[in-house]
């Protein structure tokens, strides 16, 4: 059984993934202060950590630095509602393997917590390179020049069905039904939207076009 040493003040959030994780076949160490994460991180070997990063006496980012000095700390996913581009990249930074933000899905936790831990072994698979830049839709996470994002759901969700599909146009009535329940005004902005924000995400590669065709859909084209 796999060991999770689980970091987390809040009381709702803290009962609730805990439930949700014993019922998946994992054994939780929940601590709700940094004192109470030492206290168990020295109790016994954890396959992995996952911690908030607000604490009532302590820094996520400070307490994960702290046990990557040990030489048997396993991997450590921060699970926080601090979406900053800076707390996202100092959490990289600091050696996490996963920056995931609240409020959680609770089977993608389950799903991120495998693939860390290296039950899904086709992970690496799961990859798309597009342009210089590499997704991975299990993850939700974009990779340029060894920098990682995290995309919102929507994000990942359209850059999942254009780039399974690069070069070819994608109904926009297609990712409306799919994504948004319907098409409407102020859903079809939403999407128009996310495209907005996925050329934003690939501007350091010039080759990498989101085109937009009317009254068609969307096509992902690298040239």
């Amino acid at each position: 059984m796999r060991h999770i040493l689980f970091i987390e003040d809040d009381e709702v959030t803290g009962y609730i993934v805990n439930e949700h994780l014993t019922t998946a076949g994992f054994c939780v160490h929940l601590a709700k202060t940094v004192h109470e994460a030492k206290i168990r991180f020295k109790e016994g070997s954890m396959d992995i950590i996952i911690m908030d990063l607000t604490l009532p006496d302590g820094n996520g980012f400070d307490l994960a630095q702290e046990f990557r000095k040990k030489s048997d700390c396993p991997p450590i996913v921060f699970m926080t509602s601090r979406t900053d581009i800076t707390d996202i990249r100092k959490g990289f930074e600091t050696g996490g393997h996963d920056y995931i933000k609240k409020p959680v899905d609770l089977e993608e936790l389950v799903i991120r917590i495998k693939r860390i831990l290296g039950d899904y072994t086709n992970y690496k698979d799961q990859g798309r390179q597009i342009g210089k830049y590499r997704f991975n839709p299990t993850t939700q996470t974009l990779e340029y020049n060894g920098e990682y994002v995290i995309l919102s759901r929507l994000q990942a969700a359209v850059l999942s069905e254009l780039s399974a599909r690069i070069g070819t146009v994608v109904p926009k009535e297609l990712l409306l039904n799919k994504y948004w329940d319907g098409a409407t005004y102020f859903t079809s902005r939403n999407l128009d939207s996310v495209i907005v924000k996925l050329r934003e995400r690939f501007k350091q590669d010039s080759t990498v076009h989101f085109l937009a065709l009317k009254k068609e859909g969307y096509r992902l084209v690298i040239f």
